[in-house]
């Protein structure tokens, strides 16, 4: 597994989409946090602080990352086939488990190092908004990057069984970047409009039934996307009570907030191991000519 580990984790940190898609996060990243600084927010709690973070690595960030995990699996069998390197790589002595997973850990340590570099330059960029910094904080970002990790494997996972099934790295890709925009991002887009529908596109809209809606619907038909069951837990991280105009907000943090949706961690813990176990089998059993 280390030899498996070492060979994939060298050829991740060389390949192109890594650096061209951490590239293009940061080109929007910086400059969002420029403007912020610009427009004069002043950010007076470490509160405060989280949230910004919170939506800058959950939002920007784990888009940018989810493509990175979905792209990076998806073509981790079927390119080492074509280029003839996997019949080299089961020549020597090593079985197919232990290659397959060093691979998936290497995998997963180069996701976990995109993520604590975007963690790290929101939390420069905070300390340069003037931002006050505290042990929440630390806590919070720490907590925030596992539920990131954990559904950023799942959809390694996912790639690995598009990698295992489509023979050519390439229509793979494309296979992977259809299911990124239909499942990811079309479908939570059609399913926050049901939300809506029953809710708030009306003559009196209902903002608090809204959300409660929301949640039930993502958690309900969108299981399938680790991105929008982690913006499920995260919502909940402060909570807003009282009348639209004298409303109360309690930062209850990432763990309270976990501690509220057990059910989404479930799933996102639940898919994980699910799509792992499908990954793993088909490799095994898989023809590598």
């Amino acid at each position: 597994m280390l030899w498996g580990f070492q060979l994939e984790f060298k050829q991740s940190l060389r390949t192109k989409k890594l650096w061209v898609i951490l590239g293009v996060m940061m080109l929007l990243y910086v400059p969002s946090l420029y403007l912020q600084k610009s427009s004069g927010m002043d950010i007076e709690t470490v509160q405060q602080a989280i949230s910004i973070l919170i939506s800058n690595i959950n939002g920007l960030g784990g888009f940018f990352i989810a493509i990175l995990a979905l792209l990076m699996g998806a073509t981790a069998i079927n390119s080492e086939i074509e280029k003839g390197t996997l019949r080299v790589a089961m020549s020597k002595p090593i079985t197919r488990l232990s290659y397959i997973g060093g691979k998936f850990l290497a995998h997963t340590v180069v996701v976990l190092m995109a993520l604590l570099l975007t963690t790290l330059v929101g939390i420069a960029g905070l300390v340069w908004l003037g931002a006050p910094l505290g042990g929440q904080l630390v806590t919070d970002s720490l907590l925030l990057n596992a539920l990131l990790l954990l559904a950023m494997v799942q959809l390694i996972a996912l790639g690995y069984i598009i990698s295992t099934t489509v023979k050519s790295s390439s229509t793979a890709l494309g296979v992977a970047l259809v299911v990124m925009f239909v499942f990811f991002m079309i479908m939570p887009a059609i399913v926050q409009f049901m939300a809506a529908k029953d809710t708030i596109i009306s003559e009196h809209p209902d903002w608090e039934a809204y959300r409660e809606k929301s949640k039930e619907y993502q958690t309900k038909y969108l299981f399938y996307v680790p991105t929008t069951q982690i913006d499920v837990i995260v919502s909940d991280a402060t909570k807003v009570t009282g009348g639209v105009n004298n409303p109360q907000v309690e930062y209850i943090g990432i763990g309270g907030a976990i501690r509220e949706n057990l059910t989404n961690l479930g799933i996102l813990v639940g898919l994980t191991f699910l799509y792992l176990a499908l990954a793993f089998h088909r490799f095994l059993r898989m023809d590598l000519r």
